[in-house]
């Protein structure tokens, strides 16, 4: 499991280093990853807000910062890797989210073909916030998107989701 040979710092500096030399096909090394900052922080790191002025919070900006310079020069949105590393923890240590009322489909993540259960519920709150935060995030948009837009926040709140609560 963990090498007690080497301290969790570097066990996180060497599992970062995986995760951005090998981002593509790493499913892995993020649940890795993720699950070596669980190991390092007790608390549940991965809820904290990008504005946290804690001494945890600190510690964890730091730690989001170095990873998304790691993989600035290649990856589009470095934001939404680390989204993905913090779900992978929260994961880890709760176990999957449950939609009440969904049914599970599998279906193939990444080019390594790892499985996992997302809810169709799950998958449309999921992709539908992406689009809601880029529409949102435009300096204009054309008539037919401000209508897309408005029909994408009726279908969150249709699903459940408070608006207010989409951070950027």
């Amino acid at each position: 499991m963990v090498n007690t040979n080497y301290t969790i710092d570097q066990l996180i500096d060497n599992a970062r280093a995986k995760v951005i030399g090998q981002y593509e096909s790493t499913y892995g090394a993020n649940v890795e990853y993720a699950q070596l900052l669980n190991q390092k922080w007790g608390f549940d790191w991965f809820e904290l807000k990008h504005n946290d002025t804690s001494d945890e919070g600190k510690a964890v900006k730091g730690e989001g910062d170095r990873f998304r310079k790691g993989i600035k020069g290649w990856h589009s949105n470095p934001s939404t890797a680390w989204k993905q590393i913090r779900d992978h923890a929260r994961t880890d240590r709760y176990g999957k989210a449950v939609v009440e009322g969904a049914d599970s489909e599998v279906e193939a993540e990444g080019s390594d073909n790892a499985k996992h259960n997302r809810s169709p519920e799950l998958r449309n709150i999921e992709e539908l916030i992406v689009l809601f935060k880029f529409n949102r995030r435009q300096e204009s948009l054309s008539i037919k998107l401000q209508k897309v837009q408005s029909h994408i926040s009726s279908a969150l709140i249709e699903m459940g989701v408070d608006l207010n609560m989409i951070e950027d």
